[in-house]
């Protein structure tokens, strides 16, 4: 198989001169050796907003990508906190919308597409860093509600929640869900849906849907707190803790012997996530956003 490499200007004189005489996309690429596809790459990535081709502009197009993509790789700074972000779970996303909010005074914003270009660009050096960028399942299941299966009592159904709740316009509405490793002993997961601040402990005994919070009751009479429960296998009605059990798995995958972590490891998990930036709270982090909502503002910096 021939290894690609970059067009050189001399082809891309060439590319110029036949477009401009009319020849087809095919005959340009006979003409100079390429797979048709990188010819019709290039046309329509360094085409001129007229819709033309230029060999100059498109040269200069391409030396523009090369500096931008080798930025993290020449400001060592910038590059350990990209690499020690990802490592904590951060999306290339999140990393430029922290950068951008001006949360790290000495290092520079780049946009997300940079990252993305710096990961791939080391994983050819056996970095493989896009592995930070792997959660275990990328397409969500089709979304299908079955009936609920009312075995706890006094249940009461989400869709009786105040229609205030959905908006996320006030704090102290919080979601609950399990995540089951590969012992018996599963993880309380508690997600505030404003905040996003997320709050995990390992459980004594392990439940379902069935039998789970089957004395929620006392939640009400002891801290005047109500509940409501989604319909049974509709997951995404509470989507803010399927998100958090989503990123917690990165730390704690179905396959780990739950018995073998710490509670301070568990804890450190959490505040992991905690100091993540959240693109839907403005690239501030869940701790941020909850001592926001109890009127504190609170700067947070990692380099």
């Amino acid at each position: 198989m021939r290894c690609y490499s970059h067009l050189s200007d001399d082809e891309r004189e060439q590319i110029g001169l036949a477009k401009a005489l009319g020849h087809s996309i095919g005959a340009i690429a006979q003409a100079i050796g390429r797979p048709k596809s990188t010819i019709s790459r290039e046309l329509s990535r360094n085409k001129l907003p007229s819709g033309r081709y230029s060999p100059l502009h498109a040269a200069g197009a391409y030396q523009l990508r090369r500096r931008r993509e080798a930025l993290i790789e020449r400001d060592r700074a910038l590059r350990t906190f990209v690499v020690d972000r990802l490592a904590e779970g951060w999306t290339p996303e999140q990393i430029s919308g922290w950068l951008k909010e001006g949360n790290e005074r000495r290092l520079r914003a780049v946009s997300c597409e940079t990252i993305y270009a710096f990961i791939y660009r080391a994983a050819q050096r056996a970095e493989q860093l896009w592995r930070y960028l792997t959660r275990r399942h990328k397409r969500r299941r089709p979304r299908r509600s079955r009936p609920s299966q009312d075995t706890i009592k006094d249940r009461v159904s989400i869709h009786q929640r105040p229609k205030t709740v959905d908006g996320r316009t006030e704090g102290g509405h919080w979601e609950g869900d399990l995540i089951i490793c590969k012992r018996t002993r599963p993880v309380l997961v508690l997600h505030e849906r404003k905040s996003r601040v997320t709050l995990a402990a390992r459980l004594a005994i392990t439940f379902d849907n069935d039998t789970a919070f089957a004395q929620h009751a006392l939640l009400r009479t002891m801290r005047a707190m109500t509940t409501w429960f989604c319909d049974a296998y509709a997951s995404w009605q509470k989507g803010g803790v399927e998100n958090a059990n989503g990123r917690l798995r990165r730390w704690l995958p179905r396959q780990i012997d739950i018995d073998q972590v710490s509670d301070e490891e568990i804890q450190d998990i959490v505040i992991t996530a905690n100091l993540t930036p959240r693109k839907c709270l403005g690239f501030k982090t869940p701790f941020q956003a909850i001592l926001k909502e109890l009127g504190k503002d609170v700067q947070i910096r990692f380099a």
